[in-house]
């Protein structure tokens, strides 16, 4: 589950839910959020409470994978005062980092547990109103894609007409501005796509399988060089690179990572792309490198914000959109993406899609019941 801080219904699910609540990455344990009840039960400002980690709180071990746990445990006000806590760990994506929401829940005195079956209920409503949200904010997105569309055709369709018809009375500065004026359009209906693929990308159900990653590689290849004959690239695609993923959504990461090799190797000489395969640590990491135009790895924790672009516009075109969507793509895998890159020396994506991760972009009923019956 995707929890943003722009999703429909965060401030009133979230920041003014009167049950405490808060938010830890899933590697550092520090808190990359808090509620004003959180606030009040443990005694701190927010920026005091947000430079922590869960060390500071008294002796916490977070659940190991991807499952909702509820457990009881001892942590500590500001003031050093212990309270004793019933903690409802909950998997979330929060600001494209993984991470845990924790409904926090004081026990009554001598109670080990405390009313469990209130609780139960409490998550289980809890996760039914996030998952509302999330279809809310899907609905608006597609409600305004669609309601943008319309005028975008009125107006690329009409100046188009003044350009047929009255071409000859604008000028040629009356049809430049129109020309700008269809190219605008053009773009706008590309960005609405783009958005359009986002929310695809976090909302749609995964069916993970056997997936030959160097099939659709290639695949992908051709149809690059199809578009473009003219263009001389080098692809290096080795036979046999597997995975266990979604088919779909594989392909498209792929297409996002491939195209935007072949992009940005468009510029150089004796262009080559590559994808393959590592081991390290036990882990198998998948890569797409290039030997194109590269960018300042300062600016890489960037790479994956919606709409934010390393090169202008006129240097290369697109949405802007694209890794955000493959990283949403890798997230929902339970893996994760990364670049090393440096200006003029190309750039090189690795990601990883680990076997039997949690869908992390949909809550459905069934996850619900296993929250309420831990």
């Amino acid at each position: 589950m995707a929890l943003q801080e722009t999703d429909a219904g965060y401030r009133e699910l979230f920041e003014e839910n009167p049950e405490a609540m808060w938010v830890c990455h899933r590697e550092t344990k520090r808190f990359l959020a808090v509620n004003e009840a959180a606030l009040r039960l443990y005694g701190y400002r927010r920026n005091q409470f947000l430079e922590l980690d869960l060390s500071h709180l008294g002796v916490v071990e977070p659940p190991a994978g991807d499952r909702d746990r509820v457990a009881p445990c001892l942590q500590r006000r500001l003031d050093g005062a212990e309270l004793e806590l019933q903690l409802t760990w909950h998997p979330v994506t929060f600001q494209e980092e993984p991470a845990h929401l924790v409904l926090v829940r004081r026990l009554a005195p001598g109670s080990e547990e405390g009313d469990q079956s209130g609780l139960r209920q409490q998550v289980t409503e809890q996760l039914a109103q996030l998952e509302a949200a999330h279809r809310e904010l899907e609905a608006f997105s597609y409600s305004v894609s669609h309601d943008l569309r319309a005028p975008l055709r009125h107006i690329d369709g009409f100046s188009r007409a003044l350009l047929d018809d009255y071409g000859d009375k604008l000028g040629n500065q009356g049809q430049e501005y129109l020309t700008r004026i269809c190219q605008a359009t053009g773009k706008m209906a590309q960005l609405i796509d783009a958005v359009l693929q986002l929310v695809r990308a976090g909302r749609s159900e995964l069916e993970p399988r056997g997936v030959d990653l160097s099939v659709k590689a290639q695949v992908i290849a051709l149809e690059l060089k199809h578009n473009e004959p003219e263009r001389q690239v080098e692809f290096e695609i080795p036979d046999g690179i597997k995975a266990e993923a979604d088919p779909k959504l594989a392909r498209q990461l792929l297409e996002i990572l491939i195209g935007n090799a072949w992009k940005f190797s468009s510029k150089t000489a004796g262009a080559r792309i590559r994808f393959g395969q590592k081991e390290e640590g036990g882990e198998r990491i998948y890569f797409v490198g290039d030997n194109g135009a590269g960018f300042d790895m300062a600016y890489a924790e960037k790479l994956f914000t919606v709409f934010h672009r390393l090169h202008r516009a006129d240097e290369f075109e697109g949405s802007g959109v694209g890794l955000a969507i493959a990283q949403r793509i890798v997230t929902r895998h339970g893996g994760r993406i990364w670049a090393e890159s440096a200006p003029g020396e190309g750039a090189t994506f690795y990601f990883t899609l680990e076997r039997g991760a949690i869908d992390n972009g949909q809550l459905t009923i069934d996850n619900e019941k296993r929250a309420a019956s831990n």
